[in-house]
């Protein structure tokens, strides 16, 4: 049984956040859900997931993110902010008003390559280049100040 680790971000544009994750090597997917995007972790350890957490919140120093992690049939979800743990919460509570594929991902009642299958077009793949990562993320950006009227 393999572990699962997933940030849930406030950010609305999938593209921003698949950018995010590309620009700063964080390996996984970006799935679109009714929830709004998020980050599906390739590589699960405790490490990385706190790493890819850090960074992205730290980028956006505002909202809360939250890292949600299954390990050995243990939910454990934290919030960060700005770079840093903010709490921990109860997984229930957290997680009560998550998409359906959150709990379905982090339950293991349903696989990434599973969900990926059946929705193919909300799924973004992080492994892109560099380079149009990082034209994609100030294109993303200035999309999201011009929304908010920054």
């Amino acid at each position: 049984m393999s572990d699962v680790a997933i940030i849930l971000t406030p950010i609305p544009r999938p593209r921003f956040l698949t950018a995010l994750c590309a620009v700063n090597k964080i390996g996984g997917h970006v799935l679109e859900t009714s929830g709004g995007p998020i980050a599906i972790l390739d590589d699960a350890s405790p490490e990385s997931a706190e790493k890819a957490a850090r960074t992205v919140s730290a980028f956006i120093k505002g909202p809360e993110f939250m890292l949600a992690e299954s390990r050995e049939g243990n939910v454990r979800v934290q919030v960060w902010k700005a770079g840093a743990v903010d709490r921990e919460v109860p997984a229930g509570l957290a997680l009560a008003d998550s998409p359906g594929v959150v709990t379905s991902l982090l339950t293991r009642a349903s696989t990434f390559e599973e969900i990926a299958e059946t929705h193919e077009d909300k799924v973004h793949s992080t492994d892109v280049g560099r380079i149009k990562a990082y034209r994609e993320l100030i294109k993303e950006t200035n999309a999201l100040r011009k929304k908010m009227g920054a």
